[in-house]
């Protein structure tokens, strides 16, 4: 059974990002999918003085576990990035609070749901109104927008933004992997990302040429009837692009760069096709999938649903617009499910929110950014703003 937690991640000490980036990818690997997050806000130490400023922020996670489990969990992240506990607020390295469960009430000696200040601190109340403004405080029974309005905490919390110096990719080159896949959900942007990059840093581009699918029309009008056609078809010209462009590499193109991975073919299979039409085409996958190599580092461009739909609007495919939120839901989460799986590359989650990076030089610059980055093999949680 899937619960919804509200998490409050917060730190003054080192360096404030990469904690909560950290903090982040242990939470979606260890407690469950990260659904929503807030921007980050500032704010100077709460009941202290002579302390550094706070960056805090956030989440809605959900997860199969219980209250008490989330509260091992979460306590179990503090302590292995470092946290001492030394004075009642004192500075921290990381700081995670659980807000709400579900819309439960527990008073246990080691764990208070709704957290019992939370109503009295802006610096969880602003991140916290961002993304949840309706949400309903089962014990006061106002919603989030009404009691950050009545609260009397007097202490300035303000938005964070990143004011980093731009670093552009030396020699011109864009990234020092060689293969990178660029991955997000229906109307995520990556197929633009990917055309910009290209065309600045002279890139091998390999696009899925989806507007090639005959049966995709029909499969957004009848899925159930259609589904195993659009996906043979969608696999075989995958299958055939990607060997086309990873058997002949272009000495003078260094970098080769998609808007997909193979996977992605299996993933999309098992939320469409019926059990046994999906264990026949998950043969044919694992036949055509075993000689292929994976991209050196996948990011994946998370926004919301409510975001997705709206480029989706926006851009006025005919044959998308019948695509309701819950289908994008069910498609999200099938790529977390397989990238908590993943243990060979480097899979960074980068959330991107509501930003137009085609506008902006500076959301478009930090996305170069982090594909000149080292990271861990697996999940990576990361977020631009």
């Amino acid at each position: 059974m899937k619960h919804t937690v509200y998490l409050h991640t917060g730190t003054n000490l080192g360096d404030r990002l990469a904690n909560l980036n950290k903090a982040n990818t242990l939470i979606a690997e260890r407690v469950g999918g990260i659904i929503a997050q807030s921007s980050w806000y500032e704010t100077a130490a709460w009941g202290v003085e002579n302390q550094p400023d706070f960056i805090n922020q956030v989440l809605m996670v959900t997860t199969t576990l219980s209250a008490q489990e989330v509260l091992k969990k979460v306590l179990e992240i503090e302590t292995e990035m470092g946290r001492v506990r030394k004075q009642k607020w004192g500075e921290r390295l990381i700081d995670i609070d659980i807000l709400f469960y579900n819309d439960a009430i527990i008073n246990q000696p080691d764990l208070t749901i709704p957290h019992p200040y939370l109503q009295e601190r802006n610096f969880v109340l602003a991140p916290l109104q961002e993304i949840a403004p309706d949400l309903v405080h089962p014990k006061l029974k106002k919603n989030i927008t009404r009691l950050y309005q009545l609260s009397t905490d007097t202490l300035s919390t303000r938005k964070y933004t990143l004011g980093k110096p731009t670093r552009k990719p030396m020699n011109g080159q864009l990234s020092k992997y060689n293969f990178i896949a660029i991955e997000g959900n229906i109307g995520a942007g990556k197929t633009t990302l990917c055309e910009m990059l290209a065309k600045d840093y002279n890139c091998r581009l390999v696009l899925e040429e989806f507007t090639d699918n005959p049966f995709l029309p029909l499969f957004y009008e009848n899925p159930e009837r259609h589904a195993f056609s659009v996906e043979l078809f969608f696999m075989t010209e995958r299958h055939k692009q990607l060997q086309q462009n990873l058997a002949n590499r272009d000495l003078f193109q260094q970098t080769t760069i998609a808007d997909y991975f193979f996977i992605k073919t299996l993933l999309f299979a098992k939320q469409n096709l019926k059990t046994d039409e999906y264990s026949l085409f998950q043969r044919i996958f694992n036949i055509l999938n075993a000689t292929f190599p994976k991209p050196d580092i996948l990011l994946y461009l998370h926004r919301p649903t409510e975001v997705l739909m709206k480029n989706i609007r926006k851009r006025g495919r005919a044959f998308e617009q019948e695509i309701e939120p819950a289908y994008l839901d069910t498609i999200q989460k099938a790529y977390f499910d397989y990238f908590r799986t993943e243990t060979e590359i480097p899979v960074v989650i980068v959330e991107v929110g509501d930003i137009n990076f085609i506008e902006n030089e500076n959301y478009y610059q930090e996305l170069i950014n982090l594909m000149n980055d080292n990271y861990k093999t697996g999940m990576n949680y990361i977020q631009v703003q």
